[in-house]
This record gives C-alpha cells, sequence and structure tokens, in this order.
C-alpha cells in the first residue's frame, strides 16, 4: 500500500437528496453541493444471491430487457424502511399486484414480482421493477416519481434509462489540511476505500507578526500542498481504474481546492465541491454520496441540454432531426434514425413509447432519455441519414 494511505474503516450513513448553493464570489470557490435533509435518510440498496432477481445497472442491460418476449409487467414503486412511520408497502404491494391481475399479467410474472419486493431492500429509495415470464429486474431510482402499474409486450422502462444516464459513478474524498477519507460511489452505494494522511507539523499558520508570521504561513500553504497532492494521486488511481469522471471533494474548502488544483488536466476528471461533513463524521459518507448524486445528475443534464440544442437546431433546419410521436416513429421504420430522445417528464403521456423504443433499438439506434421540455410530444430523433 502506497505510504501515507491507510486500509478503510467500513463505515456508512444515511444519504439525503441535495441542493446548489453559491459562496460569495470571492475568485476561490464556485459552486457548492449542500446535501440537505429533504426526505427520510437512505439505507443500502445491495442485493446479492438472490436468484430471479437481477439489477439493471447498464445501458445495454436495459435494453435487452425490451428484446426478451412478453408480456411484461412493470412497476414504479417506494420501498420504505422497516418500521417506517406510515409504512404501507404490503397495502399498496397488494392492491397493484390487483392491478396488473386485472391487466392480464400472468401468475409466473407476478411471482417474480412477489419474490423482488420480498427481497429488495427496505432502503427508502424507489425502484422500476419489471418481470416477465423468466425473471424480475429493478433499477433503483435517485428522484421521487408517482407510482406507476403497466403490463405489455415489452417492459416500460424509461425512468431507468434516464436514471443511468445520470447514475454517479465517481470517487470522493472527505479531506482536511493533513489528509483525507477515500470513498468510491457507485449509484446508490457508498464504499469507504482507505485514507491518506500526510504531514501534520505547520499546518497551522501562525498569529505573530512581521517576518517570522510571513515564513510559517508560507511553509503551511506548502504542508497543505503536499498533503494535497497525495489526496489528488490517491483519488487519481481509482477514478482510472473505474473509469469515473467525477470527483467529488468536501469539508475543508481552501484543502478541497488544493485537491481540486493538483486533480486539473488527469482523464478529464470533473471535480464537484461539498459541503458534506468533516473527516471520520458518521454522516459524511451519507451527504458526500447525495453530492455525488447531485453532481452526477447536473453534469447529466448539460449532456442532454447540449444535445436536445443539436436535434432543435436540425429541426430548424429541416435537415436531421424530426419530432412529434407520428413523423419520428416514421423515421425509425425508415431505418433512418441514429439517436432517440424522449422527454423523461413525459413518458407516461407518450403513445407507444416501449413499442417505439424497441422498433428504435432494433435498427441500432442509441436512447436518451432526459429532461427535454422543446421536443414536440416529447419526442424527437436525430437522424442518420436526413430525407430529401
Amino acid at each position: 500500500m502506497p505510504s501515507g494511505l491507510r486500509a478503510p474503516e467500513r463505515e456508512s450513513g444515511p444519504p439525503t437528496l441535495a441542493r446548489t448553493v453559491r459562496e460569495p464570489d470571492d475568485g476561490s470557490v464556485t459552486d457548492i453541493l449542500d446535501p440537505t435533509p429533504v426526505q427520510p435518510a437512505h439505507a443500502a440498496t445491495e442485493l446479492t444471491d438472490v436468484a430471479g432477481v437481477r439489477s439493471l445497472a447498464s445501458t445495454k442491460e436495459i435494453i435487452s430487457r425490451y428484446h426478451r418476449p412478453g408480456p411484461h409487467a412493470t412497476i414504479v414503486l417506494r420501498l420504505p424502511f422497516h418500521g417506517e412511520v406510515g409504512d404501507d408497502l404490503d397495502k399498496r404491494w397488494s392492491a397493484t399486484r390487483t392491478q396488473l391481475s386485472h391487466l392480464d399479467a400472468p401468475d409466473q410474472v407476478l411471482e417474480h414480482l412477489d419474490r423482488a419486493i420480498e427481497h429488495l431492500p427496505r432502503c427508502g429509495y424507489h425502484a422500476v421493477i419489471t418481470a416477465d415470464s423468466d425473471d424480475a429486474a429493478y433499477c433503483w431510482l435517485t428522484t421521487s416519481h408517482e407510482p406507476v402499474t403497466r403490463v405489455g409486450a415489452h417492459p416500460a422502462l424509461a425512468l431507468a434509462l434516464a436514471e443511468i444516464d445520470r447514475r454517479p459513478h465517481c470517487v470522493g474524498a472527505v479531506v482536511d489540511r493533513v489528509g483525507a477519507d477515500l470513498f468510491a460511489i457507485d449509484h446508490t452505494d457508498i464504499e469507504a476505500t482507505g485514507s491518506v494522511d500526510g504531514e501534520s507539523d505547520g499546518i497551522h499558520k501562525s498569529s505573530g507578526d512581521g517576518a517570522d508570521q510571513a515564513r510559517t504561513q508560507r511553509h503551511s500553504e506548502q504542508v497543505w500542498s503536499r498533503n494535497a497532492l497525495q489526496v489528488a494521486d490517491a483519488l487519481a488511481a481509482p477514478a482510472g481504474a473505474r473509469k469515473a469522471s467525477v470527483v467529488v471533494v468536501t469539508c475543508d474548502v481552501r484543502a478541497s481546492h488544493l485537491v481540486a488544483e493538483h486533480l486539473e488536466g488527469r482523464r478529464h476528471l470533473t471535480v464537484a465541491h461539498a459541503n458534506a461533513g468533516g473527516r471520520h463524521e458518521p454522516t459524511s459518507p451519507a451527504r458526500l454520496l447525495a453530492a455525488a448524486m447531485e453532481a452526477s445528475a447536473r453534469i447529466q443534464r448539460a449532456d442532454t441540454d447540449e444535445r436536445v440544442a443539436r436535434v432543435m437546431e436540425e429541426l430548424g433546419q429541416h435537415d436531421r432531426g424530426v419530432d412529434g410521436d407520428v413523423t419520428t416513429l416514421q423515421a425509425i421504420e425508415d431505418g433512418r434514425v441514429k439517436t432517440l430522445y424522449v422527454d423523461v417528464d413525459r413518458w407516461t403521456d407518450i403513445d407507444h413509447l416501449d413499442d417505439t423504443i424497441k422498433a428504435a433499438t432494433d435498427t441500432g439506434a442509441d436512447v436518451v432519455v432526459g429532461a427535454a421540455p422543446a421536443l414536440n410530444d416529447g419526442i424527437a430523433a436525430f437522424l442518420r441519414v436526413p430525407y430529401e
């Protein structure tokens, strides 16, 4: 193990959602993510060794469900904590199961959903859960949603596609001027991976006057920077191994910005600063996870905005863009669609959306689900080949 690194003492805490606030513009700090409890805390979400219940952890896995024989039953449901005040999961699932039965969901499909509901962790998150005659699959949702109950030839997984696009897959650190506690973050899970402890002598500036104070302050700044470099190196290596694009650093503002400076130019990493507690505080990992969710969602929103803007530009030129459900479906049937775009806020209102996603992916098209309010009927496509 590299010098200065310690193995983790495993600790976990409840993540909360985050809001973005801005510090005074002093030229050194941009956006600070301030995780604020706005709903009950969440618990661990990992599910292991349960036959017939699998996680949807990638776009490829989600799309593969569209190419399996139906019928499929899909629900969106919140999994509350055991003993949570107002916990009515059994009652809600019973009512939902009755609805699915009335929609002609086969008994075998319902039994797979029963198994998923029984074994999924009671963690406080919403989940989209789908089942066919072979098994059930789920994707945790980091934002709240209205209940959904669907039975059809294809699953209804638009929310899962949107979730995967904004899924945090990053590394994080709770830093001070000596070192940091390090974490790996993957969607709704956070795991302690170690710590860095650098130099502790001379980290405090002198309160004296004159040349002695100036020397001490320069020395302190040099120590802080060396310690921050150790933290940056310890973050960059796992970020590369995990193909992470986001680094979240929190706690001491000066130390976190020194770490960010040392990370500049490494693998195109995006650094997000968070106000999420200090080292060794029990709630810091959960608050760091919340900040990672917010940072990843912000990056995804910016990416979706950019891609939708390109489609809108093509629509304006009547060139390689089409929107509206009728024209988009026609372009898919003609084999011209490169990327299908769906407005996540209107997915339940788009006629035959699941058929459209299946048809688009049959032709090799990509599917992007995100906030796109400008799209006519909530759906559009970027074309491989324009119409004459």
